[in-house]
């Protein structure tokens, strides 16, 4: 969505009943607006109920996915650098431990 030298904003989009890969990163932290749907974000193993307007952040290091009850709109503001996802299991076959991947690198549409 944008990119500047200091930040990124991303427009994630998770379709109702499906779910990102469970993953950390390795060098930034990672602030969220759910700006429509609801679902749960588990972070470090506990369920976080998430719904339209919540703000929640995740901190480097700290294992996380998002599973969406409904269909589940969030904004994303993060740091440089996007390549340091290390994907931990992944429903899709993305997984690759110790291997830092970026976002986009082929999940279904809508993940």
């Amino acid at each position: 969505m944008l990119e500047t030298e200091k930040y990124v904003v991303l427009r994630m989009f998770i379709r109702k009943g499906e779910e990102t890969s469970s993953h950390k990163h390795v060098e930034r932290d990672e602030h969220f607006i759910v700006v429509s749907g609801d679902g749960f974000l588990i972070r470090n193993g506990v369920g976080i109920p998430i719904r339209e307007w919540d703000v929640v952040s995740v901190k480097r290091g700290e294992l996380h996915k998002w599973m969406a009850r409904e269909d589940l709109e969030v904004i994303e503001v993060t740091t440089h650098p996007l390549s340091d996802l290390v994907r931990v299991e992944d429903k899709y076959g993305r997984a690759a431990p110790n291997k830092a991947l970026d976002k986009a690198d082929g999940a279904p549409a809508g993940i």
